[in-house]
């Protein structure tokens, strides 16, 4: 029993060490969980986070992945019967960060929308040439996000690198990818400057979380969580593992 503690403290401070602070809760052998991978930082802004265990805080990533792929509004509620910690996930605003946008820098988009390009600069107003097609990625292997009637005026927000691709926006909202080949510079637009190195956008979402825990505590709070290539979520503020 002596040496099962010690490997179980061990256990714990390594833990601690890879990323602890980033995924909250603390380590307990009934637990049966781990924190899940995917998700960093989950607990960020929480007044309890280190009232939580693994199980909770691996329970509640499950829930926060699965709000993170619905439309706004999506919730989903998560429990651990072990600990009695309950709560919920509700998905916010999706949007981008890191784009060359001269109408604004946080740029509403389309949900699931696909960020493993570079984006060379280019804005301005555009015509679509033709009916075609938007789509989450620059490929017509894409899903469709929208579709656009020829003669649509629409906002360049960058060109693909390397490829016919533009990310476009309609009223300061990005609405998918489109070929270079059904647009054209609009005559006597808004033609705007494009300057600055190419960039990588990000896909960010806004949350809101509530918990509640044995004893009558509470707790709401939100955040903003970014994606990465790896498709990790990470929410904003928090430490990243191994800090």
């Amino acid at each position: 029993m002596i040496l099962r503690s010690a490997l179980l403290l061990i256990l714990s401070l390594s833990l601690a060490a890879c990323g602890g602070v980033s995924y909250g809760g603390f380590w307990d052998e009934r637990d049966g969980r781990a924190p899940n991978a995917n998700v960093e930082g989950v607990t960020y802004g929480s007044s309890y986070s280190g009232s939580l265990t693994f199980s909770d805080v691996s329970y509640m990533s499950d829930a926060f992945l699965n709000t993170m792929l619905g439309e706004e509004g999506t919730s989903r509620a998560w429990s651990n019967g072990r600990t009695g910690a309950s709560g919920e996930v509700i998905a916010g605003t999706p949007f981008l960060q890191n784009v060359d946008y001269a109408r604004g820098s946080r740029l509403r988009a389309p949900v699931g929308i696909q960020t493993n390009w570079v984006l060379e600069p280019a804005q301005g107003d555009y015509t679509a040439t033709a009916n075609t097609n938007l789509r989450l990625g620059a490929s017509t292997s894409s899903s469709i996000s929208a579709t656009l009637d020829e003669g649509t005026v629409v906002e360049a927000v960058g060109r693909v690198r390397g490829s016919p691709w533009m990310l476009v926006a309609r009223h300061s909202e990005a609405i998918g990818y489109m070929s270079t080949d059904f647009l054209e510079q609009r005559e006597g637009g808004d033609v705007l400057l494009a300057g600055g190195a190419p960039r990588e956008p990000v896909y960010c979402r806004a949350f809101e979380q509530r918990l509640s825990l044995r004893g009558g505590m509470r707790d709401q709070w939100s955040g903003i969580a970014c994606q990465n290539r790896r498709g990790t979520w990470r929410v904003e503020g928090a430490n990243a593992p191994g800090a």
